[in-house]
């Protein structure tokens, strides 16, 4: 079904220049934008990285997060000395 749109300059640019890149009509890809941002709206769109993994970030304890701090008491720790005077 034929429709008109009525674009700014930026975005004919735009259009046009996305159409020579992939090698598509512009047709398809206000097709296809439309299709993106209609799945982004009704939550249809894949889940993004964050949505498939959030359940399971920052579940691992790591221990103190003063490490970088105490670098060199940690060491003489594990190796058993004591600071010199």
């Amino acid at each position: 079904m034929p429709t008109s749109v009525r674009l700014d300059k930026q975005a004919q640019a735009r259009l046009e220049r996305l159409a020579r890149i992939t090698g598509r009509t512009k047709s398809d890809l206000m097709r296809e934008a439309i299709a993106r941002l209609d799945e982004t709206l009704n939550g249809d769109a894949a889940p993004t990285l964050y949505e498939q993994w959030h359940e399971v970030i920052g579940i691992v304890n790591l221990g103190p997060g003063d490490r970088a701090r105490r670098a060199e008491e940690l060491l003489r720790q594990g190796l058993g000395r004591k600071k010199r005077a």
